[in-house]
């Protein structure tokens, strides 16, 4: 009976233990580093990806609902439920995302309560956390207000109003408003919203035989207006981050400031202690 085949590990054992960096004689060394041991990024990274990943197919739904609006408002005497339904479906999840990324961002700054208990974030990694929140929030806040812009001028179409250049240049993402600009901007639009909303209802308890098609729009601007006051509310929301954002580089621009000044001030010390 011939002897059974064999195959040896030790070269390949010995070519693993000699590629280690950190070798020594123990024979309790390990050959591979324990997952455990490995350090993990701080959690706010995934948070942060999440976002991103979110922000980009919210782009893409964007753009497909402007397509969606542009057909919507042409004239004509076709069956549109299906195409109405496709717009406030689409309406709701690209609202429901930008809810989600707020939700998120809020994580960035707080770590999550676990057992066993992470280890506390250092200086560097929580300050690094910090500056992630501030510009995902700025980069959500132009986002949703470009969208809530569009929703303003798709609504303002429907209803056969004149539309700022301003709204239009916001909404195809030329410019942002910022600062006392954009809740500004904010304000009108809850203004718009809130009328709008008022007028569709007055409608509908006057006209209680109006036909399917006024009710069908009357509807449809009811729930515009209602994207419009959402996102509203989450760019107030989200302006606290960024006017931090601003306020910490004040500061910065600050303390640089003061600095400059104590070198000078040390540097006449130093020659007036050196005569």
């Amino acid at each position: 009976m011939s002897a059974p085949t064999t195959r040896s590990r030790t070269g390949l054992f010995l070519s693993y233990r000699d590629s280690t960096s950190h070798y020594t004689d123990s024979e309790s060394q390990r050959l591979i580093t324990p997952a455990d041991s490995i350090p993990l990024p701080p959690k706010w990274v995934d948070y942060s990806d999440q976002v991103e990943n979110i922000l980009v197919q919210t782009q893409a739904n964007i753009a497909i609902l402007d397509k969606l609006h542009a057909k919507h408002v042409l004239p004509g005497f076709s069956d549109r439920s299906q195409e109405e339904r496709d717009i406030e479906n689409l309406t709701t999840q690209i609202t429901k995302d930008f809810r989600t990324c707020h939700s998120l961002i809020q994580k960035l700054a707080s770590p999550p309560h676990s057992f066993p208990p992470h280890p506390q974030l250092s200086s560097h990694e929580a300050r690094a956390g910090k500056n992630v929140q501030r510009a995902l929030a700025a980069k959500v806040q132009d986002l949703s207000a470009t969208f809530r812009k569009k929703q303003r001028v798709y609504m303002e179409k429907l209803q056969g109003h004149a539309i700022k250049n301003q709204d239009l240049l916001v909404a195809s993402g030329v410019i942002h408003l910022r600062g006392s600009d954009g809740m500004s901007a904010v304000d009108d639009d809850i203004q718009a919203a809130t009328h709008t909303r008022a007028q569709s209802q007055s409608q509908s308890l006057i006209q209680s035989d109006h036909s399917v098609q006024l009710q069908s729009r009357d509807r449809e601007l009811t729930e515009i207006a209602k994207s419009i006051a959402s996102l509203a509310e989450l760019f107030k929301e989200l302006s606290d981050l960024v006017i931090d954002q601003g306020t910490l580089l004040d500061s910065v621009e600050y303390n640089l400031e003061q600095t400059a000044t104590q070198m000078e001030d040390a540097v006449i010390d130093l020659k007036v202690a050196t005569r």
